[in-house]
C-alpha cells in the first residue's frame, strides 16, 4: 500500500529547498544532501529510504551535498516523480509491498524502539546464512532482479546514512542489526521465488531468522511473508 505520505515526500523535498534557496540560482543554507532532505521531511523515517531508493532510477545527485550544479537536476526530478505501484515495482521487485513495510518497521525501530531490540548475533549460524544470501542472490539473478534486490536492503538500511549515524557507540552491534535488516529484506523480495533453482523454504526463514528473534514486530513480518 502507498500512503499519503510516501505519495506527497518527493514534493515535500522539494518545497523544502526552495524555502532554503537563499537566491535563485543558489543551494539551500544547508548542507543537506538529497536523502538528507528526505529524512528530514518525512513523517515517516523509513518512507525517505523507499523515495530515495525510488529515486535512484532517476538522474538524481545521490549522497553529495546539493550545490549550485545539482540544485535544478535534483528539484526537476522532485517535481516530476510520482510515486505509483508501478515505480515500487520497478524499483523493488513484485514484493515490493512486503520491502517497503520492512523498511518502514525496521527505520522506526532503529530510531524509536532501539532498546526493545533484541541481540541479533548468534541467532543463526554465519556459514548458514551465507549459504542462503547467496541462494536469494542467485535466484534474483536468475529472475532478472539483481538490482531490485539490492534496492530493496538498502531501502531497509540505507549505508550511507545509518552506518554513519547510528548506533556508532557499539560497531557489534551496529553490524549485527545491519546484518539482519538486509538479511530480512532480501528475503522478502524474492519470497515469490521460493522454490525455484535452489532457494528453499529453509534458506528464506534462515534470512528472516535474526531479525525476527530481535526485533518486536519480526515474527508478524515473517508471517505475512510467508502467507501471501
Amino acid at each position: 500500500m502507498i500512503t499519503d505520505e510516501l505519495r506527497l515526500l518527493p514534493a515535500r523535498a522539494a518545497q523544502f529547498i526552495r524555502r532554503h534557496r537563499v537566491h535563485e540560482d543558489s543551494a539551500p543554507e544547508t548542507g543537506f544532501s538529497v536523502l538528507d532532505v528526505l529524512v528530514h521531511c518525512a513523517p515517516v523515517r523509513g518512507d525517505a529510504f523507499v523515495v530515495f531508493q525510488l529515486l535512484s532510477r532517476r538522474a538524481l545527485p545521490g549522497s553529495g551535498i546539493l550545490d549550485r550544479g545539482a540544485l535544478d537536476d535534483a528539484l526537476g526530478v522532485l517535481d516530476s516523480f510520482a510515486v505509483t505501484e508501478d515505480e515500487c515495482t520497478e524499483t523493488f521487485g513484485p514484493n515490493w509491498p512486503d520491502v517497503i513495510e520492512h523498511a518502514v518497521d525496521a527505520a522506526a525501530l532503529l530510531h524509536d524502539r532501539l532498546r526493545e531490540l533484541g541481540a541479533a548475533s548468534g541467532t543463526v549460524d554465519s556459514r548458514r546464512r551465507l549459504a542462503a544470501w547467496a541462494c536469494a542472490r542467485d535466484a534474483a539473478w536468475a529472475s532478472g532482479r539483481i538490482k531490485s534486490w539490492y534496492r530493496a536492503q538498502d531501502a531497509a538500511w540505507e549505508r550511507c546514512h545509518m552506518d554513519e549515524r547510528t548506533l556508532r557507540e557499539d560497531e557489534r552491534l551496529c553490524a549485527n542489526l545491519a546484518t539482519a535488516v538486509r538479511d530480512a529484506a532480501a528475503a522478502l523480495a524474492v519470497a515469490d521465488l521460493v522454490g525455484s533453482d535452489d532457494f528453499t523454504r529453509s534458506h528464506f526463514e534462515t534470512l528472516l531468522e535474526p531479525w525476527r528473534l530481535c526485533s518486536p514486530g519480526g515474527a508478524s513480518t515473517r508471517t505475512r511473508a510467508l502467507h501471501r
